[in-house]
């Protein structure tokens, strides 16, 4: 077996085989892939397309390595609590558990005596802290006081605060958040080229080495997973280039991730800790300093087992993968360096685009950054409803008997409340589902084995809307169709079949039923057919929420 070769082949080789497997598609169409963004993915990436971009891929790993100052990173998971007691009781236990920061969340105030902000006092100078407070909730802060002076040097940490806080110099307490431009839909360009933006803001009359001690950055990690690797080892990059231009060292930054709730959905909630693994182990490749995991029922209503389940997300990768042993596990990727080039060339240029319009306020001012932000969430819209972007349980493979719970996010996640998610047009179909008491069917106008795979997308397409259509068996007349309409009173129902099946069958008949057409068909033949009841077909690539808003509308009120 060592001695084996195995002959060489060209891209152009390897093409060409590709081409004819694809039997006469598009090569550039079908195997190229565009990003939100507007990078193209290639379908296969080559040491010699690496060894085109020369120098620069040895300076980019250097810069993101020297910005990582660790291999390993936080595990830095929430506690939900509803007292001051309760919090410490279980941030304790969570330390026990795997748990590396004292997280806190101050979103719900806390009434805190000095005996248990004695007992925080002693989690901090033990582990690093990560607190989110409020503008009435400083009291919290009262906590330094209870650490010795020749102690609070070691105290390290992140703080979030919209309020100036003061801290322990070891304490950072200057935030770049991107989480609003993404919950806002912003894409990755959009996420790196605020950051930057707000950076040169911050660094305004400001001592540029001290600022930067100062300051830490949070990121959200959705779904796209090589894309948000390269996000992140871009930031670094990026972040070096921006440092160069004040002629000084560049001091590290740590990098705060969690996972984005965009993609999470209430419907089959359980595919959320998919995501969320996903996401997690992206933002390890991507070199994070720090991670949360967000509970897979995390828009409804979490508890201890789900928080435990998010916590241990993070465990298995650190435990099992042994990435938290290595500094950079994606350097030398000929697709994830590549990728992070473009990346960082794209977010240059949108920084220097904001620039230009006057920085970072100015944009946010003028209302053209939520504008360039709004329209690609529309094009995110669209690509779901699309179904060119999967949400695995929401708007394909739905199980209309699952039950949902249609419960509003906890005020405790305020700043979760009005994130843009993907799933939510979805979820609003399915609440108007169980309203709505419609009587469907799929009119099977071949025998079953014949058009299994028709029928298997239609009855998937309806189950995204909550709708459980009934399936007939093989009608082969008109006759017998308009008999099983009328004795099953339908309100809906898609027939099924060829189009020489459907062809013949059209013409007689007489039914008070919106019929669709399962398949494409042309304008003009619809138009001659609508007389006949024929209302519209469904398709692959069809609007699939407009589509089931209308077919909702033929039913009823449920009673």
């Amino acid at each position: 077996m060592k001695n084996t070769k195995f002959p060489t082949h060209t891209y152009s080789e390897w093409q060409q085989a590709a081409e004819k497997a694809i039997k006469g598609k598009s090569f550039e169409e079908t195997l190229k892939t565009p990003t939100i963004e507007d990078v193209t993915l290639e379908p296969l990436y080559t040491k010699d397309m690496l060894d085109q971009l020369g120098s620069y891929v040895p300076a980019q790993v250097a810069a993101i390595q020297h910005g990582k100052h660790q291999p390993s990173w936080l595990v830095s998971q929430e506690v939900t609590a509803d007292s001051a007691d309760e919090y410490l009781t279980l941030m304790k236990d969570d330390l026990l558990r795997g748990n590396e920061t004292v997280v806190y969340t101050g979103f719900r105030k806390f009434e805190w005596t000095d005996e248990q902000l004695n007992e925080l006092a002693k989690l901090l100078v033990e582990y690093p802290l990560y607190f989110k407070v409020s503008g009435d909730d400083q009291n919290v802060l009262r906590v330094f006081d209870f650490i010795a002076p020749e102690k609070r040097s070691q105290l390290q940490g992140v703080i979030f605060s919209e309020e100036p806080v003061n801290a322990p110099e070891n304490v950072r307490t200057r935030l770049v958040d991107t989480i609003p431009i993404h919950h806002a839909g912003g894409t990755a360009v959009h996420e790196l080229g605020v950051a930057l933006s707000i950076l040169s803001e911050q660094m305004i009359d400001a001592d540029f080495t001290k600022s930067a001690k100062n300051t830490w950055i949070r990121f959200a990690v959705d779904t796209q997973f090589f894309q948000e690797i390269a996000k992140l080892r871009a930031f670094r990059v990026l972040w070096q280039a921006f440092c160069s231009a004040y002629g000084d060292e560049t001091p590290t930054i740590p990098v705060f991730t969690e996972t984005s709730v965009r993609s999470y959905s209430k419907l089959d909630p359980y595919v959320n800790l998919l995501r969320a693994g996903n996401s997690t182990f992206a933002a390890v490749l991507g070199g994070t300093d720090a991670h949360t995991v967000h509970p897979h029922d995390f828009l409804t209503e979490s508890d201890l087992s789900s928080r435990r389940i998010a916590r241990n997300v993070q465990l298995v990768i650190k435990e099992e993968a042994h990435v938290s042993h290595v500094v950079d596990p994606s350097a030398g990727s000929y697709f994830i360096e590549t990728l992070t080039k473009e990346y960082v060339e794209a977010a240059w240029n949108y920084f220097l685009e904001i620039e230009n319009i006057g920085g970072y306020s100015e944009a946010v001012k003028s209302g053209w950054l939520t504008d360039d932000i709004q329209a690609k969430w529309i094009e995110r819209e669209q690509n779901v409803a699309t179904r060119k972007q999967s949400l695995i349980g929401t708007n394909i493979y739905a199980n209309p008997q699952e039950t949902v719970k249609n419960v509003k996010t906890d005020d405790s996640h305020i700043e979760y409340m009005t994130a843009k998610r993907l799933a939510i047009p979805f979820e609003k179909l399915r609440a108007k589902s169980k309203a709505t008491n419609l009587k469907s069917a799929i009119i099977l106008l071949e025998p079953l084995k014949s058009i299994k795979a028709q029928v298997d997308f239609v009855s998937g397409f309806l189950a995204v809307g909550g709708i459980r259509a009934k399936v007939s068996g093989h009608l082969q007349t008109a006759e017998e169709i308009n008999l099983f309409l009328k004795n099953e009173s339908l309100d809906y129902a898609v027939f099924c079949g060829s189009k020489q099946a459907i062809a013949s069958i059209v013409p007689a008949l007489n039914t008070q039923t919106s019929i669709d057409l399962a398949g494409k068909y042309t304008r003009e033949q619809l138009a001659e057919w609508q007389q006949y009841g024929i209302k519209d077909t469904i398709y692959s690539g069809k609007h699939i929420t407009s589509k089931l808003e209308k077919i909702l509308a033929l039913g009823k009120e449920a009673q």
